[in-house]
């Protein structure tokens, strides 16, 4: 105990837990964001089910609802369980539980340098946490609900402890290693099978009862954490299987290459099986099918994983999607992510291929191999499959370096196929990094044409621009939104046509962009379809990241009155769904809308949004005046579980104002002033609700904001 509280007291240890914590906190308390798509919420709404159960064990001992995904498979039990226990203690709200997610990750860092310590044989391996404390997603992962946030501590965790115990052999060390590696199994069940690998690897020659007995005790550490959940499965759910099925789903779905009608009446069979067994037979039955049938595209697959595992997602955001986020966040993701990735791979292959032999690398070589075989060739791999990587990657750079300097031969040639990845990686987004840049220094003179006011040059400067970039809708969105701040809604209309042409379906500028500026160019016929397109982008993506990306696509409106959930976008930030409006938008999303309608309480009608936590409106007055009367349409109705609400208001050039806000939608006033130039822009600081079946931590629901000059 002593010398455990020693290590955790050293310096090195101390600074790496530290600057992975300023990192984490920062993101979580400056950006602001939210619970973000569909997978998030499953992992949220399953905790919810169990902090609200009036009897959570004996829920989660005989119940799968809690653990089940598309309605027939169940997932791994332990981020349900640990979040569900956060939520019933703290309440079903988000911030304890993602500090305790930056507290967790930060000592994942810790446990990177001290991998990288290990393997690199001294201070060295230190730097291969502060790697990691500094890597963007891992950065950004504490703020979501996702396996992820458990998984990656302990797996990482368990490793570092697995490989202090053959460097220095300790039974109780042994056990405790394989207990953890057993936890983050149930967790992630990918790494169950690693855990006989990390056994039959503490196997030695030299000293083989002693390596017996650990190897033994790592196993068995591993058995009391999975063998308990498997006995639950087996005698109080009736279901044999290890940790979960949802495997097999996996594994059916990744290798069924059929088309998607043929995969409709797979799944029509596999869904009616009587049993979760027969199920699972009949998924694998159609796995194993495709891949004897369709070899060739099998190997197709695996070709596609591999190079999307190790894909810059900061590039591909940037220049191969084009998505609009915020430049910090570009930024971030090019340097923080897919510098810091693609750079520690050569070095990490010169580790793997030329490392000095020690526990550490074979553990790291050994989980390496399993995983990426796992992910790329048996099952399929999302962005964030890199959680259970990159840590490792990032413990052998500091060794990599060290192998290169002793000019070891296989070194420089894992070196060199590390090199031949991250080339591989980088070159498709060459040709499109130059012709953006070549376009962007064009579009200069487009700008100060369109400032000027000069629109036949201007068209003429920006066609010549795109022409430097012809695969790109960058050119003809940026002057769109020069057009459209310009208050030029028919040139505007015409350009982003033009670039939604060119643009990939995750490139939204278009979608919401044109609702307004289609009906402020009198085209109210195609504006109503518009909205409904983007109403239905925000329902089917994120409401949150559309409302952001509208908000700094367009200006604000100049108008009196605005509708929440009507063509709103540029207008807000800080809400959700468009609610009230069509409800073929929102009722086939089964995931939320599950809630139970009291007697005496009324679902959601009227067009109207609900706030964050923190939200915005804005727009210009059509009338000139000194000051203005704002009113807001607000209050905090079903299905918020709150009686009243108490929301900080602030209105241009006004100081913040405290309301009460009770069940009943009401108007509040408040005074603001105009500044030249400038739009009316009204802050809103609510107190924040969660409840199973409606999206994480609203604030309260808001339908319409008008104003008026004071006289």
């Amino acid at each position: 105990m002593i010398r455990s509280a020693r290590l955790l007291l050293k310096p090195w240890v101390l600074g790496v837990f530290a600057l992975a914590l300023s990192a984490r906190l920062l993101f979580l308390f400056l950006a602001e964001q939210p619970l973000l798509y569909t997978h998030q919420y499953t992992y949220f709404g399953n905790a919810l089910r169990i902090a609200a159960h009036p009897h959570p064990v004996a829920y989660v001992l005989t119940s799968e609802e809690w653990r089940t995904w598309d309605g027939h498979w169940t997932i791994a039990p332990l981020y349900h369980i640990l979040s569900g226990l956060f939520f019933r203690i703290f309440g079903p709200y988000l911030l304890a539980l993602r500090l305790t997610q930056c507290l967790l990750d930060s000592l994942t860092a810790v446990a990177v340098a001290a991998l990288g310590r290990q393997a690199a044989a001294g201070r060295a391996g230190t730097w291969a946490g502060v790697l990691y404390a500094l890597y963007w997603p891992a950065i950004e992962m504490p703020t979501w609900t996702m396996t992820e946030n458990l998984h990656t501590v302990l797996f990482t965790v368990g490793l570092a402890l697995a490989g202090r115990e053959q460097a220095r052999p300790r039974r109780a060390l042994a056990y405790l290693a394989g207990a953890v590696l057993g936890f983050a199994s149930l967790t992630r069940s990918v790494s169950t099978g690693f855990l006989g690998l990390a056994a039959l690897a503490r196997l030695r020659r030299r000293r083989l009862r002693e390596s017996v007995v650990a190897a033994a005790l790592l196993f068995a550490g591993g058995a009391t954490a999975i063998a308990p959940w498997t006995a639950r499965n087996v005698f109080l759910i009736g279901d044999p299987v290890l940790v979960e099925s949802a495997a097999f789903e996996n594994l059916w779905w990744a290798n069924n290459f059929v088309d998607r009608d043929r995969y409709r009446r797979q799944e029509q069979y596999v869904h009616s099986q009587p049993t979760p067994a027969a199920k699972r037979a009949a998924a694998l039955h159609f796995a194993l099918r495709g891949i004897e049938r369709w070899p060739d595209r099998f190997r197709e697959k695996v070709a596609l994983n591999f190079r999307h595992f190790f894909r810059p997602e900061g590039l591909q955001n940037l220049l191969g999607i084009e998505r609009s986020l915020e430049g910090w966040r570009h930024l971030g993701s090019v340097l923080l992510d897919d510098v810091l990735l693609l750079g520690a791979l050569p070095l990490f292959a010169a580790f793997l291929l030329g490392g000095r032999a020690s526990p550490p690398r074979r553990l790291i070589v050994l989980w390496v191999g399993y995983y990426l075989f796992m992910v790329v060739v048996v099952f399929h791999n999302e962005i964030r499959y890199r959680s259970a990587f990159v840590p490792f990657a990032f413990a052998g750079v500091p060794a990599g370096l060290l192998a290169l300097g002793q000019r070891r031969r296989r070194a420089w040639l894992g070196l060199l196929a590390g090199l031949a990845v991250s080339v591989m990686e980088i070159r498709p987004y060459v040709v499109p990094a130059r012709q953006g840049l070549e376009a962007a220094l064009a579009m200069r003179s487009t700008r100060a044409a369109v400032t000027s006011g000069d629109w036949e040059a201007a068209h003429r400067l920006v066609e010549a621009a795109a022409a430097r970039a012809p695969r790109s809708a960058r050119p003809w969105f940026d002057h769109g939104r020069a057009l459209a701040f310009c208050g030029r809604p028919a040139e505007a209309v015409s350009a982003y046509r033009q670039g939604a042409t060119l643009a990939t379906p995750a490139n939204w500028r278009a979608t919401l962009a044109l609702p307004r500026l289609l009906r402020e160019q009198g085209r109210s016929d195609l504006a109503a379809a518009a909205l409904a397109k983007a109403h239905r982008l925000s329902w089917d993506n994120d409401p949150w990241l559309a409302l952001e990306m509208a908000w700094r696509e367009l200006p604000p409106p100049r108008t009196d009155e605005l509708q929440l959930a009507g063509d709103d976008y540029g207008a807000v930030r800080g809400f959700l769904h468009p609610r009230g409006v069509d409800p073929m938008l929102y009722l086939h999303r089964l995931e939320w809308n599950q809630y139970e309608v009291l007697p005496g309480e009324d679902p959601p009608s009227g067009p109207h949004r609900w706030t964050l936590g923190h939200a915005w409106l804005r727009l210009f007055p059509t009338q000139p005046a000194a000051s203005y009367e704002v009113t807001l349409v607000m209050g905090t109705p079903f299905p918020s579980p709150l009686l009243q609400s108490e929301v900080v208001v602030k209105a241009s050039g006004g100081v913040d104002r405290r309301v009460r806000l009770g069940r009943e939608l009401e108007s509040y006033r408040f005074s603001a002033s105009a500044r030249r130039g400038q739009p009316i822009e009204v802050e809103i600081r609510a107190p924040t609700w969660s409840r199973l079946g409606e999206p994480a931590a609203q604030g309260v629901r808001v339908d319409r904001m008008t104003v008026k000059p004071l006289p």
